[in-house]
């Protein structure tokens, strides 16, 4: 389903972003990414039956359920799909926590910035009106520092701003949260590395001291040797 997912991802962008795509390949990516929603919606089915209430789980899971209804949401499912793939992969210990993260909110951003620029691309007085312009808009209002360079004047583009801007409060909180995190194992090595060589260094220093000890005592014997000879 990750797969698929991000197929669909692919082709969603490239016709959302690309422009004078011919029809017939338009046609194509709109086939192709037909049955790749006949497959979610396949999914979804088999997973509210193999529930032990469907009810919970439409309630637990409701992006899938608005994804699948409304045509608008459809890119929600590339999130839940990647969602789903990223905590199997950390379980196995393949992707880590923080880069799940991180692509986590690479993702974010994207989609935001696609659905975005669908909306607002045509509308009247639109200021986003490419995908440089709508991807710059996205990562400003993800991390939550709006410029107001690029403002969406539609109600769609309106919505998946608040949607951002809610999500990009959570991912900050997190980077900072992992970037926090990495300092203190980078400062936490170097102390330990600090230590083992501090300690390396006083074995050292009791080796050459026991060393400086017998020779003391060898000389010892032999200063004691040489006066017994003598006259």
């Amino acid at each position: 389903m990750l797969v698929l997912a991000l197929v669909f991802l692919v082709i969603w962008s490239v016709a959302s972003i690309a422009t004078g795509i011919p029809l017939r390949v338009g046609h194509v990516l709109l086939i192709v990414n037909g049955l790749i929603w006949a497959v979610f919606i396949v999914d979804l089915a088999i997973r509210m039956v193999l529930a032990k209430s469907t009810t919970k789980y439409l309630i637990r899971h409701p992006l899938d359920l608005l994804a699948v209804l409304i045509p608008m949401l459809r890119p929600l499912k590339v999130l839940t799909a990647f969602s789903i793939g990223s905590q199997l992969w950390t379980s196995r210990g393949v992707v880590r926590t923080s880069q799940a993260v991180l692509v986590s909110a690479a993702v974010v951003v994207w989609v935001g910035a696609v659905m975005v620029l669908d909306f607002e691309r045509g509308a009247p007085d639109a200021t986003i009106i490419s995908f440089g312009d709508a991807l710059w808009w996205a990562i400003v209002t993800v991390t939550t520092v709006g410029y107001g360079d690029f403002v969406p004047v539609t109600v769609g583009a309106r919505i998946v701003s608040v949607g951002l801007i809610i999500l990009g409060i959570a991912i900050i909180g997190l980077v900072t949260a992992w970037v926090a995190a990495w300092f203190i194992r980078l400062t936490t090595t170097k102390e330990e590395e600090e230590a083992e060589s501090i300690i390396e260094n006083a074995a050292e220093i009791a080796r050459l001291n026991r060393s400086i000890e017998r020779l003391e005592v060898k000389i010892d014997l032999l200063a004691e040797r040489a006066e017994g000879k003598g006259p």
